[in-house]
């Protein structure tokens, strides 16, 4: 069992969201970087869905009443194990009554423990989110069960490399979407070459930035939107959508984000820049 003997700012328990249920206005939710996430389900031998902790610019300090193989995946995070710094994005062993903290998380670290964690599963996900789980996330003193996996681990995936260059770049690979070609000529330079600078108002919800982007554009019907896409609004604000982004939107969609690009995007700090770098559909 774990038990948090502190939340840090914003930890819950995420998997790789919650499909099949947008229909009935659910998000998908999940990791915010996925990538990461199964990375950590890689280290130490699980199946890339499974559950994990995802942990979010302050990490979180917990105790384990038994013995467990962990990882923590971060682009930047310090990790200690009674006091001793230990080594983040590799397979760590845990023994009985250990406390684990984690410390300056760049943005956002996932926590994987071999086999699974048991917690509240709805619409066939563990992912936390308001108004679908009793929990939106998780709280000090909370305790989490673990249901051991005694399969035979292959010990490869432990050494597993992982290419942590990707998080250095500021470019967003994104791809037009309908109302960007109502933009004229301008709004479209601009889009190409300027850069934008992350708002402190950004969530799992949705990225924003500081910056005006003036525009002519008129608000549409209510369509479908998924994570990654990118509104902007009548009064010129950019909002990208996230992992908990709502499914439906009536705001004029412009690019719609890799996937890869995503993650990266999740991992940048409030107040960093980014840039768009516009992809044509083959």
């Amino acid at each position: 069992m774990i038990k948090l003997l502190s939340n840090g700012f914003y930890t819950s328990i995420q998997d790789l969201g919650r499909f099949g249920y947008t229909d009935f206005g659910v998000p998908l939710s999940g990791a915010m970087d996925q990538n990461l996430s199964r990375f950590a389900n890689l280290l130490v031998g699980n199946s890339p869905e499974q559950a994990v902790l995802e942990m979010t610019f302050i990490g979180s300090k917990l105790k384990f009443t038994t013995a467990q193989t962990i990882a923590i995946t971060a682009p930047k995070a310090k990790v200690f194990i009674n006091g001793i710094k230990a080594e983040t994005n590799h397979q760590l062993s845990i023994h009985p009554d250990d406390v684990l903290e984690v410390k300056n998380i760049q943005n956002r670290a996932y926590l994987a423990v071999k086999g699974h964690l048991i917690s509240e599963e709805k619409l066939g996900s563990q992912s936390q989110y308001q108004s679908i789980t009793t929990l939106e996330k998780l709280k000090k003193d909370d305790e989490i069960r673990i249901k051991s996996n005694h399969q035979n681990f292959n010990k490869k995936h432990a050494n597993v490399n992982y290419d942590f260059s990707i998080y250095e770049s500021k470019t967003l690979k994104v791809y037009p979407l309908p109302e960007y070609d109502k933009l004229n000529r301008n709004e479209k330079e601009i889009l190409a070459t300027k850069t934008f600078t992350i708002s402190e108002q950004s969530n799992r919800m949705a990225y924003q930035f500081d910056e005006v982007f003036e525009n002519r554009l008129e608000s549409i019907n209510s369509t479908p939107v998924m994570p990654g896409v990118v509104q902007l609004t009548p009064e010129g604000k950019l909002m990208i959508l996230m992992r908990d982004a709502q499914v439906t939107g009536g705001y004029p969609r412009i690019f719609q984000l890799s996937e890869n690009s995503i993650n990266l995007l999740s991992q940048k700090p409030l107040k960093s820049q980014i840039n768009f770098e516009i992809l044509k559909l083959k």
